[in-house]
């Protein structure tokens, strides 16, 4: 009896699963919208209701609402004003919306919060069909050198909506070779990840134009392997809704890698973006 596991079979599993997970109730495709509240009364796309700032100090937004407009925040209709909490755990973290959308608090920083809106019926979710992927290929698992980067290195990164680029951290620096020489990319944090952002010689026709990721562990240096087989899209692949960041400039390669996610696919089979 043979135990081995099909890597072809295991990475058109994943594929299917990633599939699945976009699918779902905070899967990119159910992304609405999302707008920073720095203002009383404001409206946000999606959502009903006048969404304001809370005092300073209280991490969260206030809503101003009839009854007739159907939101609802721990289990009470709001008529008149409510808070929504930033924080996931709390009973009032979720408004409840009457087209079957969801509002919750997004934060970089615990300063400027943002109301999102979420539904799984967005026409985004409606359109989409399924992940595209490259066939799994044992050219594209790499060894790499992963070097911690500390003497304060940055790199500019612009986001689709804000073309004017931020100043990231770079936590560490990839090595890897290919058939055409050594290739080097720059990682920014991501929660608890080294993240690897490109683009290649397949962007923009054979893949998704605004490139890819590679996560791995923060705490993996020297000697890896790096797997591009599981290279994936970004969530602005599957919805306009997003503002993703662009890689900044030492991460686009010239080199092409057929490997890992290609495109988000709608039902008539065309890339959706």
């Amino acid at each position: 009896m043979n135990d081995r596991i099909d890597p072809r079979a295991a990475h058109r599993e994943h594929i299917q699963q990633r599939t699945e997970a976009v699918r779902g109730k905070r899967g990119p495709v159910s992304f609405v919208w999302g707008n920073h509240v720095e203002k009383a009364g404001q409206r946000v796309p999606g959502a009903p209701g006048l969404w304001s700032p809370l005092p300073s100090g209280e991490a969260g937004l206030l809503v101003e609402a009839k009854a007739s407009e159907g939101i609802v925040i721990d289990g009470r209709t709001v008529d008149g004003s409510a808070k929504l909490m930033a924080d996931p755990k709390h009973p009032a973290s979720v408004a409840y919306f009457p087209n079957g959308a969801e509002g919750c608090i997004f934060t970089y920083d615990s300063k400027r919060y943002a109301l999102q809106v979420w539904n799984p019926k967005s026409v985004w979710a409606q359109q989409f069909s399924h992940i595209e992927a490259y066939d799994w290929s044992a050219d594209w698992i790499v060894k790499a050198h992963i070097e911690p980067v500390t003497n304060g290195k940055v790199v500019g990164v612009a986001h689709h909506r804000n073309p004017i680029p931020v100043d990231r951290p770079v936590i560490a620096k990839m090595t890897f070779n290919t058939a055409d020489g050594e290739q080097t990319l720059l990682a920014t944090r991501y929660q608890d990840k080294l993240n690897f952002h490109f683009t290649d010689g397949t962007s923009g026709h054979a893949s998704y134009g605004s490139g890819r990721t590679v996560r791995i562990p923060a705490d993996h240096k020297g000697e890896v392997t790096i797997d591009f087989n599981y290279a994936t899209l970004l969530p602005c692949s599957f919805s306009r809704a997003w503002n993703c960041p662009i890689p900044p400039m030492e991460n686009r390669l010239r080199v092409p890698i057929p490997a890992g996610e290609r495109f988000a696919v709608d039902r008539d089979g065309v890339p959706m973006l």
